[in-house]
C-alpha cells in the first residue's frame, strides 16, 4: 500500500510541475505575444514547416520600435586609420643678403680677317680626271662581238612554168662559214626557198619531212644518207628526178664532188620510189 501512495504522490507532483510550467509559457505567451507573431512571420516559420502560414499570423502587423528622442542613439562606425603624412620640417628662411657685382664693360669686336682663298686652276681638272678614271675602271668591259664570216653559196631549186615544164634555178646565198658547208647547203635546200624567192615561183620537190641523216666525200662521191620519206614523192616521176636534181646539182657546186651516191636510212637502193627512177649507182649532172 505504501508503494502505491509514493506512485500516486509522484504522479501528483509531476503533473502539476507540467501545470506550472504550461502556465508559465501561457504567461510568457500572453507578454511576448506581439514579439512571437513577429517572429514567426519574418521567420516563415509555418510556410516552411506546413507549406502555409495562417492568417492571425499573416494579418499581423510588425510595429517598429522608435527609441526616446531622449535616448541617443549611438552609430558604430568604424574609423579608418588617417594615412600617415611625413611631416616636413619647415626650415627658416633666411634673408639673403644683396652681392654687389661689378658692371662689365662690352668688349668690342675686332673686324673680321678674311684669309685670302689661292685659286686654283689646276686642281678641279686633276680630281675630275681621277674621278672619270675610277667610273672607266669600273664599268664592265664591253664584250667583244666577233664579226661572222659569211660567203656565197649556191642552191638549185626548180621553177614550174605554166605549161608544167620543170627548170632547175640555181640561186645564190650569203651562208655563215663553217666546218661542213655541204651538210650545211643541203639542210638549206630541204627547208626550201625563203620568202623572196618563193615570191619569184620558186620551190622545191623534195618531200616534206625529209631529213639528211649522214654525209661524206669519198673519192669525188659524196654519200648522202636521207631518211624513208625522201622515197615518197606526190608529183610523181617528174618529182623523183626534180628532188634528185636538185641535191645533185647543189652537191657538185663543190669543187670535190663529181656526183651523188643516195642512201636511204643507211641502205642502198637501186630505185627510188614505185616509179622506178635509178639511184643504184652515183648521179652526176649529165645524168638529167
Amino acid at each position: 500500500m505504501a508503494k502505491k501512495n509514493t506512485k500516486k504522490k509522484q504522479t501528483g507532483l509531476a503533473l502539476a510541475c507540467w501545470i506550472l510550467g504550461f502556465l508559465i509559457l501561457l504567461i510568457v505567451f500572453l507578454i511576448k505575444q506581439e514579439d512571437i507573431k513577429t517572429n514567426l512571420k519574418t521567420t516563415n516559420f509555418f510556410e516552411r514547416l506546413f507549406g502555409s502560414t495562417p492568417e492571425f499570423i499573416a494579418n499581423h502587423e510588425i510595429k517598429e520600435e522608435i527609441p526616446d528622442n531622449d535616448e541617443p542613439v549611438l552609430k558604430i562606425v568604424e574609423e579608418k586609420p588617417a594615412p600617415k603624412t611625413e611631416e616636413k620640417k619647415v626650415e627658416e628662411v633666411k634673408p639673403v643678403e644683396p652681392v654687389y657685382v661689378p658692371e662689365v664693360k662690352k668688349e668690342e669686336k675686332a673686324p673680321e680677317v678674311k684669309p685670302e682663298v689661292k685659286k686654283e686652276t689646276k686642281q678641279p681638272a686633276k680630281t675630275e680626271s681621277v674621278q672619270e678614271k675610277k667610273t672607266e675602271a669600273a664599268k664592265p668591259a664591253a664584250p667583244v662581238v666577233e664579226k661572222k664570216q659569211v660567203t656565197n653559196q649556191k642552191l638549185c631549186f626548180v621553177y614550174i612554168g605554166e605549161d608544167g615544164v620543170v627548170s632547175r634555178k640555181i640561186i645564190t646565198r650569203e651562208v655563215e662559214k663553217n666546218d661542213s658547208p655541204l651538210v650545211t647547203n643541203i639542210n638549206l635546200l630541204i627547208k626550201g626557198p625563203n620568202s623572196s624567192e618563193a615570191a619569184k615561183g620558186y620551190k622545191s620537190l623534195i618531200p616534206a619531212g625529209t631529213r639528211l641523216l649522214s654525209a661524206s666525200v669519198r673519192d669525188g662521191i659524196a654519200y648522202l644518207n636521207f631518211s624513208e620519206d625522201f622515197e615518197f614523192n606526190y608529183v610523181g616521176v617528174d618529182g623523183y628526178l626534180g628532188q634528185l636534181m636538185q641535191i645533185v646539182y647543189t652537191a657538185t657546186e663543190f669543187s670535190t664532188v663529181k656526183g651523188v651516191q643516195f642512201l636511204i636510212e643507211g641502205q642502198k637502193k637501186e630505185y627510188l620510189g614505185s616509179e622506178g627512177v635509178w639511184i643504184g649507182t652515183p648521179l652526176a649532172r649529165n645524168s638529167f
